[in-house]
């Protein structure tokens, strides 16, 4: 999967906790406009949105860590093979998406 059909985005340390109930970490995630679409595919068809999310534990060249994140569409893999099943490719144009 290339990086135009995964969200990226990253994770930094709240330095504004005050609280437990608050995160511990904050940040933001970027989907593209060919994952959206797949989503929105998804979507339509009444299937619940679900992502498979990946984390790498990083440091800035401040010295700061995060953590990177990137999103995609959740894959099913079969339990006897290690290969995942096909995933239909969204047929979706840019009228369909809403902003």
């Amino acid at each position: 999967m290339s990086n135009q059909d995964s969200g990226q985005g990253a994770l930094f340390e709240n330095n504004r906790r005050q609280k437990d109930s608050h995160p511990n970490m904050r940040g933001e995630l970027t989907l593209t406009k060919p994952l959206l679409k797949e989503l929105v595919e998804m979507a339509k068809a009444g299937k619940d949105i679900k992502l498979s999310l990946s984390a790498w534990n990083k440091r800035a060249k401040s010295g700061t860590e995060y953590v990177s994140i990137a999103a995609q569409a959740f894959v099913e893999y079969k339990k006897d093979d290690n290969a995942p099943a096909p995933a239909p490719k969204a047929e979706v144009s840019d009228e369909d998406v809403p902003f």
